[in-house]
């Protein structure tokens, strides 16, 4: 009797455990994972610093750049003259014609023909026909420059301002101015000017001669 009660007993605690077996457990309340954390923005303490930003430089001034100055215009060509050439005598006449009476006004000088230069400065004070100061001044100037002995004559310019002087006249005539360059011939007489007054019949020429002195 007791042997069947132990195992009616053994046979209930079976089947009880199979049944505690297969009920199954409480599921578990799922849990959204953990975010990861974000990296840790402190910097290690060895860590080398940035370098600062770089400032932009400054703009470079604009170099202003001027023409370049045009070429210089050639000068007149050398004179072809003999290193040192002889002396040359200018005699100038002036003649006045057409007054009373002619005129006529002579001078020379002596120059050497190496591109030298010579003048003459006269200047005299001549009764003043007109009311006003007693006299006036009357002038004769002449210079002679760049004077160059060359193989077919002799090359000069000739400058002449010459005052003519009418004693019974009311108006004296204007100054009359010469200025030629030319090349004289050896002893030839050459006439530089030729001029009328604008007001009067007078006429007035100057003539040079240019001889070279042996």
């Amino acid at each position: 009797m007791k042997k069947l009660l132990v195992i009616a007993l053994t046979g209930v605690l079976c089947l009880g455990g199979d049944a505690w077996a297969q009920t199954p457990a409480p599921a578990r309340p799922a849990t959204a994972p953990a975010a990861p954390a974000p990296p840790s923005a402190a910097r290690p303490a060895n860590a080398p610093r940035p370098a600062p930003a770089a400032v932009p430089a400054a703009p470079a001034p604009l170099e202003i750049v001027q023409a370049p100055a045009p070429p210089a215009a050639p000068g007149p060509a050398p004179v072809r003259g003999l290193p040192s050439g002889p002396n040359v005598r200018f005699d100038v006449t002036i003649t006045d014609t057409g007054g009373p009476k002619p005129v006529t006004k002579t001078l020379s000088l002596t120059i050497g023909s190496s591109n030298n230069n010579g003048s003459v400065r006269q200047t005299s004070q001549a009764p003043n026909p007109n009311p006003g100061p007693p006299t006036i001044p009357i002038s004769l100037n002449v210079d002679v420059r760049n004077v160059n002995w060359l193989e077919n004559g002799i090359r000069a310019t000739v400058v002449i301002e010459y005052q003519p002087y009418l004693p019974d006249a009311k108006a004296q005539p204007g100054m009359v101015t010469a200025n030629a360059t030319s090349v004289f011939v050896d002893g030839r007489r050459m006439q530089i000017l030729a001029t009328s007054d604008p007001v009067s019949d007078r006429k007035t020429t100057i003539d040079v001669t240019a001889t070279v002195v042996k």
